[in-house]
């Protein structure tokens, strides 16, 4: 098959490795959709990724071989390039100005693309913390001499060039661990960008109406819940928390009484947001141990259970939105993704919480077909949104975003054979409990 446009993206999440190969499709110049190519979803084992980052190089890296061989068997493609994702509590949004004396403002020439990208790839050496690299520079307002607040600088004459950034930083030793994982995966991989899973997100589940009018997507992963906001479409602000999915899950292990895999069975199967919706008198069997008759558990307390933990993330999200100083922007309110945005009635929650309006958002602009079903859900989002990152700019007024790669770009190289089949890893959850009984998992840290 033709090899043009086709981009894959390999999200490294704290439970699952998920890779789609995706191709734009176009009018005229501009890509309104992509075609899903190929598509995998793969468990790591408990403890290979924590928080987002990785811990286990050869676990991590097996997992992202297995999945890649599945994607390149739906797609007949060998990949031999991606996009990758890196997330994490180790990560670092910090606001950063600065400012250059155009070479070429004594001529009185306009202010040109070449000068704007110049200024930020300056910024790549902002300070940061040590042992953090700069691996993102997103561009707020840019300031032409006295002229501040500058959306578009190109095509303004001015002798002073400068601008208010934010500054996505990561501990350089995680992100040689993502890298190692990668070349564990298969020695000649390699990746074209390296993207925050959020903005990456952002790119699948948000439509340009939202990012302009002003949108907050919060992201509701395993071990994280992360926030980007948008407005005038631009990035204002961008927060993580460690607090997520596998909380909930912990909650329902030691209030159930169930086992870590039961307890994720209950919040998947029949978990509620709003606890008031469900009757009193209905029950659910849990098969926990052998020998033993199934366990009764109420699914009004199941309700109960995730109601507590998600009226507590819901409220750490409105609370970061206030201290943001946008909330009045945000016209278009909250969109929810991640996997715990699937729990029924999570966006009527977080209306209560936020008095904002809320959607569960799912991929977007995908080409109609079988394989695009199967990846129209949360879990897939950021996967996606690595495939929208190389045939879209997440800021169409820079050259990029991102730090350039160590490698330069390789086409994909056609299959030349089925790739080799291999096993999934089981997993298992492990958490804590703190709201319903006072206890705390102390092997996650604070919170």
């Amino acid at each position: 098959m033709a090899q043009d446009n086709i981009v894959v993206g390999v999200d490294i999440g704290s439970t699952k490795i998920t890779v789609v190969a995706a191709h734009g499709t176009s009018t005229g110049s501009r890509f309104d959709n992509i075609e899903i190519l190929g598509f995998s979803e793969v468990l790591v084992p408990e403890g290979a990724v924590i928080n987002g980052s990785v811990e286990n190089i050869k676990q991590v890296g097996s997992a992202i071989r297995e999945a890649l061989a599945e994607a390149s068997s739906r797609s007949d493609l060998d990949i031999g390039i991606v996009n990758v994702s890196f997330s994490g509590t180790h990560v670092r949004v910090t606001p950063q100005s600065d400012g250059v004396i155009r070479p070429t403002s004594s001529t009185g020439d306009e202010v040109t693309q070449r000068d704007v990208d110049q200024l930020v790839d300056d910024m790549y050496r902002a300070k940061t913390e040590a042992n953090y690299d700069v691996l993102h520079v997103l561009p707020m307002e840019f300031v032409v001499d006295n002229s501040t607040g500058v959306r578009e600088p190109v095509g303004r004459t001015g002798i002073k060039l400068g601008g208010n950034f934010l500054i996505v930083s990561a501990n350089n030793q995680s992100i040689q661990r993502t890298k190692k994982s990668l070349l564990e995966a298969d020695p000649h991989l390699k990746f074209d960008k390296m993207i925050y899973a959020p903005l990456a997100t952002s790119l699948a589940v948000l439509d340009e109406g939202e990012i302009k009018a002003g949108i907050a997507m919060v992201d509701i992963g395993d071990h994280t819940t992360d926030l980007v906001i948008y407005q005038d479409g631009i990035i204002r602000h961008i927060a993580s928390f460690p607090i997520a999915g596998r909380h909930i899950t912990a909650d329902l292990r030691l209030g159930c009484g169930v086992q870590p895999e039961n307890a994720e069975k209950l919040k998947k199967e029949h978990g509620m947001a709003i606890s008031s919706e469900v009757p009193l008198n209905i029950e659910v069997l849990v098969n926990f141990l052998a020998g033993r008759p199934p366990k009764q558990v109420l699914k009004k307390n199941v309700a109960l259970i995730i109601e507590e933990r998600l009226k507590e993330i819901s409220a750490m999200v409105y609370a970061e939105i206030l201290k943001s100083g946008y909330e009045e922007h945000l016209i278009g309110g909250i969109v929810l993704t991640g996997g715990t945005a699937n729990i029924p009635d999570i966006e009527l929650l977080f209306e209560k919480v936020t008095n904002m309006p809320v959607r569960v958002g799912l991929p977007e602009r995908l080409a109609h077909t079988a394989k695009a079903d199967a990846v129209s859900n949360t879990s897939f989002s950021t996967a996606i949104g690595l495939a929208w990152a190389g045939i879209k700019s997440i800021d169409p007024r820079v050259k990029s975003i991102c730090k350039p790669p160590v490698h330069q770009s390789a086409p994909l190289r056609e299959a030349p054979s089925k790739p080799k089949e291999f096993k999934k890893v089981p997993k298992e959850d492990g958490s804590f409990w703190d709201r319903i009984i006072g206890r705390k998992d102390d092997s996650i840290g604070d919170y």
